[in-house]
């Protein structure tokens, strides 16, 4: 993953650094930082640090900026979430978005 702290990197995302699906985010609580990857939805043997929109930290994280907190309820209890960063990820078709297919010729 880029550096999030680098400029260049928030002034190329078009949705202005807002959390969607295919974002990385990272976010800061109690036990320290934490890398995710949003997803539409999550397939079994997906990585661990993919979340789903529908879960609830998806669904708190959806259309966050950086610098913004989140109470999230959890089956662990709740978390206080302050994403730290957020970037875009190279592949779209891997966020669980369309794929685009060609039409062979």
């Amino acid at each position: 993953m880029r550096d999030m702290s680098d400029p260049a990197t928030t002034a190329t995302m078009p949705w202005n650094g807002v959390v969607v699906a295919g974002s990385r985010v990272r976010v800061r609580d109690t036990d320290g930082e934490h890398e995710y990857t949003m997803v539409a939805r999550v397939v079994a043997g997906a990585a661990p640090e993919c979340v789903s929109l529908c879960s609830p930290v998806g669904r708190a994280l959806l259309g966050r900026r950086q610098g913004e907190q989140v109470r999230v309820q959890t089956p662990g209890g709740v978390r206080l979430l302050t994403v730290v960063g957020v970037a875009a990820m190279a592949a779209p078709s891997s966020a669980g978005l369309a794929r685009t297919y060609r039409r062979p010729r």
